[in-house]
């Protein structure tokens, strides 16, 4: 086994500069995936799609709109685990001879999935030696909320057909070898090793490939026998024939913040709030590809992946929500854009699997220099209009600003797919407006709840991401001590995805998949 190390900064700017999502490049499909958020929150939030802005007493007031804190009139706790299960749909599309073959796969994921993604407390304290002000009260309140859950898979399998008139697949291993073809079709001979080396640590992929006997580096001699330079071909497998492909990608972990907020009642008519968010980011994604050619010599090569980005940075949120009239609550908050430090490391292993019982391997780690990303600015309103004691309705609209979406590095690192700097991000993306809405029905001590959520596609290219979610839910309350069960479900297509990371061109082999993830979450809270 040979493993390589690699920290030269033009190297690790291209290796992170893959295009792992087809047509959506990494750095756009890591800015939305760290900029959307779903709120979080207790089950009752949740359970109203997520609209929280004009309502408070809640919990979850410390990660929204702060200005929900000055509804409390005494000190509570709260805790919220989540159960979530998926539902993954891929279909493979594989080009063969000028048409396409389409093979679907659906893979419910039933693995427990269990999290504590909210928890806080809220101490109370009552202005009553303020003889004469109208300021009622004061609320103080800390929560650990996850904002967003990277919690998905997309798994697809297919066979690749050998072309009509070469006869060969166009594989994995074809792919490594074409940055060594020329634009004629044939091999590009090269009178030194820095020549190919080079290429090889722009294309980590084929280097690897060239350590466990896929890609083999000939000798070119004259007619006297002397070395004059090197070629780079693939292994001549006999029968060549097709090859199975299969791929399954998963992705953990999720953003997630510490708030330290305050709310304060002003006359029980205007309500004031502001919140200090720590953001905390773990990324991880773990992707294992295997291929199967149909001959006698190779019974199959697998590469192995994990990427883990970790980030922390440092927001506010400023709030305010004001009653007309008693039935009538309007609500306003403001998040400030975040700055996030990032560090990024990746792992690939390759391995071959030979008839002969050899399994050369080899491994390459990779740890990118920090760099930094901007989470965007997002502003809210909402309004809730009461029911007398009976419920009420409330709605949210959130505006989101992608377009200021920037990733920056001080040792210029990094470049996209296409040449341009990520920094440059915004130009795929667009502002965008969410909704969220929901109604609440109370009858004695017993809540139910239903809410949707639509969250606007923020890419200003050519895929739709089409993102919503639906919830209901039941609660009690009684003593102080609330009870809250919420089912909701989040569905979504994933950015159309080319295997071993190549970019979606004409007549390219795509991934086209969509995720369904069910979440049950639980709150259990008292009044102390």
């Amino acid at each position: 086994m040979k493993t390589l190390k690699y920290f030269l900064i033009i190297f690790i700017g291209i290796l992170c500069s893959y295009n792992l999502y087809g047509q959506v490049s990494t750095y756009t499909a890591d800015a939305v995936r760290f900029s959307q958020t779903d709120g979080g929150g207790t089950a009752r939030f949740v359970a109203l799609g997520g609209a929280n802005v004009s309502l408070g007493g809640d919990i979850s007031s410390i990660s929204g709109n702060p200005a929900g804190l000055g509804f409390y009139n005494r000190s509570s706790w709260a805790i919220s685990p989540v159960l979530r299960i998926g539902d993954f749909n891929s279909t493979y599309n594989v080009n063969y001879n000028d048409s396409t073959l389409n093979e679907s796969f659906n893979n419910s994921n039933f693995g427990l999935n269990i999290q504590v993604p909210n928890m806080g407390m809220v101490f109370h304290n009552r202005f009553e030696e303020y003889a004469g002000s109208k300021w009622v009260s004061g609320t103080f309140g800390i929560a650990i909320n996850q904002k967003q859950s990277f919690y998905n898979n997309i798994n697809y399998r297919g066979t690749i057909e050998p072309d009509s008139v070469t006869g060969i697949p166009n594989d994995f291993m074809q792919n490594m070898l074409s940055p060594f073809i020329e634009s004629n079709g044939e091999l590009e001979e090269f009178t030194n090793r820095d020549e190919y080396e080079r290429i090889f640590s722009e294309n980590p992929y084929s280097d690897l490939a060239s350590y466990i006997d896929l890609l083999l580096i000939f000798d070119l001699e004259d007619e006297n026998g002397n070395l004059v330079g090197y070629e780079i071909d693939r292994y001549d497998f006999d029968q060549l024939g097709s090859a199975r492909q299969t791929e399954n990608i998963n992705t953990y972990s999720g953003l997630t913040t510490l708030d330290l907020s305050y709310g304060a009642n002003y006359n029980d008519k205007l309500y004031l709030g502001a919140g200090l968010n720590i953001h905390f980011l773990n990324y991880r994604q773990e992707k294992t590809f295997t291929e199967t050619p149909s001959n006698t010599i190779l019974n199959r090569y697998e590469i192995d992946e994990e990427t883990i980005i970790s980030g922390a940075g440092l927001g506010v949120t400023l709030g305010a929500i004001y009653k007309p009239i008693n039935i009538v609550n309007l609500g306003l908050s403001y998040t400030s854009p975040t700055i996030m430090t990032m560090n990024k490391t990746q792992e690939i292993r390759m391995q071959s699997f030979f008839a002969d019982g050899s399994q050369p391997e080899s491994e390459l780690f990779n740890e990118v220099p920090s760099y930094s990303f901007m989470i965007p600015q997002k502003i809210s309103a909402g309004a809730t209009f009461f029911l007398s004691k009976h419920g009420f309705a409330t709605a949210d609209v959130e505006y989101v600003d992608y377009e200021s979406a920037r990733f920056n590095s001080n040792n210029g690192a990094f470049t996209d797919y296409d040449g341009t700097k990520p920094s440059e991000v915004g130009r795929d993306l667009r502002s965008t407006f969410n909704l969220k809405a929901g109604i609440e029905g109370r009858l004695d001590i017993f809540r139910a709840r239903i809410g949707y959520a639509y969250f606007d596609n923020p890419y200003n290219i050519d895929f739709e991401q089409g993102r919503d979610a639906i919830s209901g839910g039941i609660g009690i309350l009684k003593n102080g001590f609330t009870a809250d069960l919420t089912y909701s479900l989040s569905r979504f297509n994933n950015p159309i995805y080319s295997p071993y990371q190549k970019p979606v061109i004409a007549n390219s082999n795509t991934v086209n998949s969509q995720s369904n993830i069910s979440n049950f979450r639980l709150t259990l809270g008292k009044n102390f």
